[in-house]
């Protein structure tokens, strides 16, 4: 893996626990147990399907989108809660980094949660697309799955507003 910078190596810590964010610019006092993930409100793995997340790494000034289901859907285990509040990412370049890096270094952001599988697929195709991640340095992301779901949910406003802020953009279109 190639890196531009030099990256920081002070400071080396592996941190696995979850983590109480709290916000206090949003829903003022109130404590939400989302373990890594920022989002402004309590994470309802009964009531979504997964969500859209997004970790950004201020250092590189690079980002890194993807998807992760509540629960698994296949195998031994189809229909468990899966790890989402420690889960960090399948990609391998963001893998090694936090192996070379703190935790800390990064920023872990829900951007919004999905109530179905196809919307939850069709979402993060449509974000992926949408910043052109595959053809530009600032994003991690260098492939995109195939919906292979039937999409009956529109990516929300929400998530285009909360995408927009995240990566300092106005709008899309």
């Amino acid at each position: 893996m190639k890196f531009e910078r030099q990256l920081p190596s002070a400071n080396k810590q592996k941190t696995t626990k979850a983590i109480t964010m709290k916000f206090s610019d949003v829903n003022k006092g109130k404590v939400f147990k989302n373990g890594i993930w920022l989002y402004d409100r309590q994470m309802d793995s009964t009531a979504f399907k997964g969500f859209i997340y997004l970790i950004k790494d201020p250092y590189m000034e690079r980002f890194y989108l993807g998807k992760k289901n509540y629960r698994s859907t296949r195998g031994k285990n189809k229909g468990n809660e899966m790890d989402w509040r420690t889960y960090k990412s399948s990609s391998k370049s963001i893998k090694y980094m936090l192996e070379e890096r703190s935790l800390s270094d990064f920023e872990f952001h829900c951007i919004e949660e999905y109530k179905t599988l196809g919307g939850l697929s069709h979402a993060e195709t449509w974000t992926l697309c949408v910043v052109e991640a595959l053809t530009t340095d600032e994003w991690y992301n260098r492939l995109i799955n195939k919906i292979a779901w039937v999409v009956n949910e529109k990516v929300t406003e929400r998530h285009k507003r909360r995408l927009c802020n995240l990566i300092g953009k106005e709008s899309f279109i």
